[in-house]
């Protein structure tokens, strides 16, 4: 096929000559579930263009993305589950449903009340009777964070929350001594609380804990560089450096760090 632009159709017709009888032998052996780490990896690669801001790796990662959707929406119509049209079908009926304040008589006067109208749409589509049945039905392979994060907002709906963050604050502080405290048996549990009641305090900021925790993570690795090349650069090893030494580096790239970002 040589074309300079294709659409949604030339897609679906590459996949169908890609899993036909004579189509490439990869692709005919593949499942939902042996493809199914593919989607996840696809998926963290596109987040990683976002986060780095570059437009070109996001339309090759947007395309790996559809990419996995239309694979599996191959397999599901060659086993008679579904095919193509019925999964544009139920998203475009879907994305018509919850906007009740565009395509019905609701009105919503900023982006909080869409997102209410949303909520109750969605909550009336899946015949959620409770809370818990909306908590039973967040995926349970949800990273941790994301997890604590939306069966959290789950219960303050249902009004079990704290007014303030202050709150969040208490629990924090109270679930930082369970853990000093804590015997060997305890400590997973323990630490797990004290995780939960920060994501609970992140949550009254609208702060996302998995992005949170991810620029944490690169900012030490960034920092950590720094001082190894440092410490290499003055003729040492680290492991000749004590911790005071190290600390002090640290501190100073750390320092250099927030002049850079003044200017």
């Amino acid at each position: 096929m040589d074309c300079k632009r294709f659409d949604f159709s030339d897609l679906e017709q590459i996949m169908h000559r890609l899993r036909a009888d004579d189509g490439c032998e990869w692709d005919r052996a593949q499942t939902h579930e042996s493809i199914r780490i593919n989607l996840i990896e696809e998926a963290y690669e596109l987040v990683d263009a976002i986060d780095r801001k570059d437009a070109d790796d996001m339309k090759e990662e947007c395309g790996d993305v559809l990419m996995q959707a239309v694979f599996h929406a191959e397999i599901a119509q060659k086993e008679g589950d579904f095919g193509y049209m019925d999964m544009i079908t139920g998203l475009c009926r879907k994305l018509i449903d919850r906007h009740t304040h565009i395509f019905g008589s609701n009105h919503a006067n900023n982006a909080d009340e869409a997102l209410v109208f949303w909520e109750a749409a969605k909550k009336k589509e899946k015949h959620y009777k409770s809370a818990s049945d909306q908590m039973e039905r967040v995926p349970k392979n949800f990273p941790a964070l994301l997890y604590a994060e939306k069966i959290q907002k789950y219960a303050k709906k249902a009004g079990f929350d704290w007014d303030d963050v202050s709150g969040a604050y208490q629990k924090i502080a109270e679930e930082t001594e369970e853990l000093k405290t804590a015997d060997d048996a305890h400590r997973v549990e323990e630490g797990g609380d004290l995780l939960f009641a920060v994501v609970n305090a992140l949550r009254f900021y609208k702060v996302e804990p998995e992005l949170a925790l991810s620029e944490a993570n690169k900012k030490f690795v960034r920092r950590f560089t720094a001082v190894e090349n440092a410490v290499k650069a003055s003729g040492k090893d680290m492991k000749d450096c004590s911790l005071d030494e190290l600390d002090a580096i640290w501190n100073r790239v750390k320092q250099q760090e927030k002049r850079n970002d003044k200017q």
